[in-house]
């Protein structure tokens, strides 16, 4: 059946008959195109709220770049053959304060929630940082010391730093093929594939699990080590610190204060337990303002509502020694990882946060550029698809400066 045939069926709810999405496929293509902005349908939520009656609005000064050539690797593209041949859903560009450019594709729009997997972590970030400055968390402090569940896992003797900073050495393999059995432990523990009964009675939810990740016996903080259930241990670390719930916090302290408008909310296992590491929807627009806030350093309106010194630290921290000793060291070679963020090595100093299946908070402290892209991709990570992206950004940005 030809896509745009599937896609008049996507737009309905539920799908019907073979084209029903459902937690063995919500994540494979055709069905992403619709699940990524209905999760709620399908997995357990809790709302992040907003406020609905903020008053920012985008200054707009709209160009069209939807010709803009794309020179990458030899060749040539424009602007909206990109988008098409990487499945995006939404594209904005905030060049200096004003917003440039915008793009909406398959059912997408400006107030529309749309799952962003691990650009969650990203924000989860900015939280920790807000709590870190009120003292209420101390990135030095053993996890275990917050939560003690963990007692022997492999976060025992970890810090809130190692954390942050993806260096905990644990055994865990982030394995999106979906072979590696303690990847399928978690994802079934987190709500978001069906599990087998013999999952069931292994892992009881998501906290269950974090408590019972095992360990190496490499030291922490020698070696970067991508690991999504440290940041679901963090959302976990945020409510036992501040005694609130991950989604009352996160709307408490970010996004209200930040002015986040429309809809979110972030999906949770059966207990409860949050997930931080992956689970956030939100709108393009809400999400604009907060990767916006990150450019500004955390102000808004002349409000400090990010430290300053927290994003100055995702932005510049310099010891990479870290990053650099990985397996398999594919995405930014010369660059870095810092409190769930990247920073990319490039000559403007940008850094970003990136998430699969196409999802991208971009920004050019040097030219004051802001991206956020939304997509629904087949491939949870195209490492090739990421670096025609990087391409995309490097071009808008030497149009705009």
């Amino acid at each position: 059946m030809p896509n745009f045939e599937i896609n008049k069926i996507m737009q309905e709810s539920p799908p019907p008959n073979e084209y029903q999405v459902s937690l063995e496929n919500w994540r494979k293509y055709p069905y992403c195109k619709w699940s990524f902005l209905n999760v709620r349908n399908l997995i357990p939520t809790a709302p992040i709220l907003g406020n609905r009656k903020s008053d920012i609005e985008f200054t707009k000064d709209l160009l069209d770049l939807s010709d803009m050539i794309i020179n990458h690797q030899g060749n040539k593209l424009n602007l909206l053959s990109v988008f098409k041949q990487c499945d995006t859903d939404a594209f904005l560009v905030m060049h200096k304060g004003k917003l440039k450019f915008e793009f909406f594709e398959n059912f997408t729009k400006k107030d529309t929630p749309h799952i962003i997997f691990s650009l969650s972590k990203s924000l989860t970030s900015l939280l920790v940082g807000i709590l870190v400055n009120e003292k209420i968390i101390n990135l030095d402090t053993p996890v275990s010391y917050i939560i003690k569940e963990t007692k022997g896992s492999a976060y025992e003797n970890a810090t809130v730093r190692n954390v942050l900073d993806m260096n905990v050495a644990s055994k865990f393999i982030e394995d999106y093929s979906g072979n590696a059995q303690i990847f399928k432990d978690y994802r079934a523990s987190t709500g978001w594939d069906l599990p087998k009964k013999s999952l069931e009675l292994n892992y009881l939810g998501l906290h269950d699990f974090l408590s019972k990740l095992p360990k190496t016996n490499m030291g922490h903080g020698k070696k970067y080590h991508y690991c999504s259930p440290h940041s679901d241990l963090l959302g976990w670390i945020i409510e036992r610190a501040s005694g609130k719930k991950y989604s009352t916090i996160m709307s408490e302290l970010l996004f209200k204060p930040a002015g986040v408008k429309y809809e979110a909310y972030v999906t949770v296992d059966k207990w409860g337990a949050s997930r931080a590491a992956g689970g956030i929807s939100i709108s393009p627009y809400d999400l604009l303002i907060l990767s916006e806030l990150v450019r500004c350093h955390g102000t808004s309106n002349n409000n400090q509502i990010i430290p300053s010194s927290w994003i100055e630290d995702i932005q510049n921290y310099k010891n990479n020694t870290s990053y650099l000793n990985q397996d398999n060291l594919e995405r930014f070679p010369k660059g870095n990882y810092r409190s769930k963020w990247y920073q990319t090595g490039f000559n403007d100093n940008e850094y970003c946060g990136i998430g699969i299946h196409g999802q991208n908070i971009w920004i050019n402290p040097k030219k004051e550029l802001t991206i956020v892209r939304l997509s629904s991709a087949s491939k949870p990570i195209n490492i090739k698809t990421e670096e025609l992206m990087f391409s995309v950004f490097k071009e808008i940005g030497n149009n705009l400066s």
